[in-house]
C-alpha cells in the first residue's frame, strides 16, 4: 500500500523569477503569477498594470508588470484591501519613488 502524500499551503507556491526584457503573453502572465486571466484583466482596465504592448489586441506583459501583479495580489488575497486601497497604495509608492529620485538629482547639486 502506497502512503499518499499530505498536501499543504506551500506545495502551491512555486515562485518563477521573470527575465528583464522578455515579454511575456497573458497566459504566461498567468502561469507566472497564479492569478486569474479575468483578475489580471480588471487590473489592467482599473489602470494598476500596464501591458508592455498591445499588438492586434494581444497584450504582453514586462518584468515590472508581472510584479506589479503579485503585488496586486499579495494586497488582495493575502490583506484583504480592495481595489481602491491598492490604487492608493500604488499611488502613494510611485509618488514616493518620484520624491526619491528629485532628492537623488538634488544631492548631485
Amino acid at each position: 500500500m502506497s502512503k499518499s502524500k499530505t498536501w499543504t499551503a506551500s506545495d502551491s507556491i512555486q515562485v518563477v523569477d521573470v527575465h528583464p526584457g522578455v515579454f511575456y503573453s497573458l497566459e504566461a502572465a498567468v502561469h507566472l503569477t497564479g492569478v486569474s486571466r479575468r483578475n489580471i484583466l480588471v487590473y489592467c482596465k482599473s489602470g494598476l498594470v500596464r501591458p508592455a504592448e498591445e499588438e492586434y489586441g494581444a497584450m504582453s506583459f514586462d518584468e515590472q508588470a508581472i510584479y506589479a501583479i503579485r503585488k496586486i495580489e499579495y494586497l488582495r488575497s493575502a490583506l484583504g484591501i480592495n481595489m481602491a486601497g491598492i490604487k492608493l497604495i500604488f499611488d502613494l509608492m510611485n509618488e514616493m519613488e518620484q520624491l526619491k529620485a528629485e532628492m537623488r538629482f538634488l544631492r548631485r547639486l
